[in-house]
């Protein structure tokens, strides 16, 4: 399959006529994109299994060294400038990168970095300039050789570095062809970072069905991502469901001109609300929700929604998660914890550290993905993490479910709940976004709650916030609403949670 898969891809590199890029009057062929991957390999062809950092934006040369980087059979690992300097020194510690390709200016403590360990550096506008090509030879690589590397968001202190081989991701891709209505010429949305893995969709999907990619690339952009939709021709959107939640927040009930035809979600809870926004205000026709983590091969699991779902799902309030894609194998523990398994999941972190996250069961390697799921009407619900399973008053309750509950208010468009103090003393708090259009009494929201849940699942307290913050990716912030309501309970209470 890896043999086969690249090839495949060469060789649309080589004959295309199309496009591959669009932003706005700005476009780029398939001859122009190959023009500039041999450029970069006239530097790479060299060398095997190199870790290569390309540290760049989303203009097009970028996108040209990702392909010549992997098609050359190096590893490929994105770094996005902007990134906050203890991270991005923790990463280069961890990887040991043999070169660094970057665009623009690279920071002075990454050039002495390189000098202290004699790591090369290329320019990206020198290489191009140069114009010395090299051509691309037969790329059969092994399926356990790497391919990229991408690190955890860091959330225990440390970002993991994730390798990924061939076969890791590839399974994947061709999952999602075989899945997804596609046709040529389509032309993907590029709304999230490199480094966040959801690029793999579209960085292999767009090229393989012969279509484009249209990046975001401004800030306001990502605020408002419906007017690059509009402007940009989108015909396959791919992000997490908070960023079709903002398009929500700001055109609650006009519909909104569009080309999109799939629609591929994943990475944080689907609600059902933003699925019935996407079919009545958005009218797109395929709507699906992808699930899976970075260790595993980018997605796992799969939901083709339908607006029956609607009516299917409302006792949940979330659109599922779905069934395995083909090759993952999946084992649900006696906590409900998810394990994955199949040729999906990583060789392992950098250094050989987190391999507690790792077990071999009846002579498989499992990957213990720390989230809660069951199963319901057939197909498989997220219901959480098992680190938001707490106990308050000796009951055990999982905060996704009390979370469910206050979004069933009719004044109430999203809950974010956590958990305060220690043992007898833990407190349950609720932050809540309001729907726009209505009033919301908060006494009469704690009755209603009381009328449904038993007294230990009902916040104590409720912090209205005007809008959830997210962070960089557009998932909802749950750190940074934990520190706002932190702040405000300190203000009523003159004392800290801790």
């Amino acid at each position: 399959m890896t043999k086969s898969f690249y090839r495949r891809l060469l060789n649309i590199f080589k004959a295309s006529k199309g496009m591959i890029y669009t932003y706005y009057g700005e476009k780029h062929t398939y001859a122009e994109c190959y023009s500039n991957m041999r450029r970069f390999n006239y530097y790479l062809h060299k060398k095997r299994q190199k870790k290569i950092v390309l540290y760049g934006s989303k203009n097009f040369p970028v996108y040209s060294a990702i392909y010549s980087i992997i098609l050359s059979g190096n590893i490929w690992i994105p770094v996005t400038p902007g990134i906050p300097e203890n991270r991005l020194m923790a990463m280069l510690g961890v990887l040991m990168p043999d070169v660094i390709i970057f665009e623009g200016e690279l920071p002075q403590d990454i050039r002495r970095f390189c000098e202290t360990h004699t790591i090369e550096l290329l320019k990206l506008d020198d290489i191009l300039k140069e114009k010395r090509e090299a051509d691309f030879t037969n790329p059969d690589f092994a399926p356990d050789e790497w391919a990229y590397i991408m690190f955890t968001s860091g959330s225990t202190g440390v970002p993991k570095g994730v390798p990924m081989t061939h076969e890791n991701y590839i399974n994947f891709v061709e999952n999602a062809l075989e899945i997804l209505p596609f046709k040529k010429g389509e032309i993907f949305s590029d709304y999230h970072d490199f480094a966040f893995d959801i690029s793999i969709f579209y960085l292999f999907c767009a090229p393989l069905t012969e279509s484009a990619i249209a990046p975001i690339k401004k800030k306001e952009e990502r605020m408002f991502p419906l007017s690059h939709i509009q402007n940009n021709n989108i015909t396959v959107w791919s992000s997490v469901p908070s960023v079709i939640s903002c398009i929500q927040r700001f055109r609650p009930s006009e519909k909104s001109k569009n080309k999109i035809k799939i629609m591929f979600l994943c990475g944080e809870p689907f609600s059902l609300d933003v699925l019935r926004y996407c079919y009545k205000y958005l009218d797109i026709p395929h709507v699906y929700n992808f699930y899976g983590l970075t260790e595993t091969g980018v997605e796992n699991f799969y939901h083709d929604c339908s607006p029956e779902d609607l009516d299917r799902y409302k006792e949940k309030d979330f659109v599922p998660v779905g069934k395995p894609l083909k090759k993952n194998n999946i084992r649900i523990t006696e906590d409900k914890e998810l394990f994955l398994g199949g040729c999906q999941v990583t060789p392992g972190y950098l250094g050989n550290v987190g391999q507690e996250n790792f077990e071999e069961i009846e002579c498989l390697r499992w990957y213990h993905t720390g989230d809660i799921v069951e199963l319901y009407k057939g197909v498989y619900f997220c219901k959480g993490r098992v680190d938001s399973q707490v106990k308050i008053s000796g009951h055990r309750i999982e905060l996704m479910d009390i979370e469910v509950h206050i979004r069933k208010h009719e004044a109430v468009k999203e809950a974010v709940c956590f958990v305060e103090g220690e043992d007898d003393i833990k407190r349950l708090f609720c932050a809540i976004e309001k729907l726009k259009e209505k009033e919301l009494d908060i006494r009469e929201l704690t009755r209603w709650l009381k009328s449904k849940l038993p007294d230990y699942m009902v916040p104590k307290r409720f912090f209205e916030l005007p809008q959830m913050p997210v962070n960089k990716n557009g998932k909802i912030d749950r750190k940074a609403i934990r520190h706002i309501c932190s702040e405000k309970l300190k203000a009523i209470e003159g004392a800290s949670l801790v």
